[in-house]
């Protein structure tokens, strides 16, 4: 599928002073597993488009569902006036 990557190349070391007189700087480097690889890199940014993408489908989800609520609500309060409006007029006829 791919070739291997060797991955020492992406350790990034730091040098530390030893604490006793005369000795010299040496370098720590992380372990193998935490490496920040550019395959690494590059599934954090799917990782994090992916979420971004559900948050606006469920954002956009939810902005439909309030217009619907809203469309029924203004259609229940028409047709609530509609039958005041038929209960008065029929009132008055009598």
């Amino acid at each position: 599928m791919y070739t291997y990557i060797y991955t020492s190349k992406f350790v990034i070391r730091r040098e530390v002073q030893p604490k006793g007189e005369g000795k010299k700087p040496y370098t720590k480097a992380p372990k193998i597993q935490r490496l920040v690889t550019p395959q690494r890199l590059q599934h954090k940014r799917h990782r994090i488009a992916l979420k971004r993408r559900r948050a606006e489908a469920s954002k956009d989800a939810a902005n439909e569902y309030a217009q619907l609520l809203a469309k029924r609500v203004h259609e229940e309060r028409e047709k609530r006036t509609e039958l005041r409006k038929r209960r008065a007029s029929s009132m008055r006829k009598e």
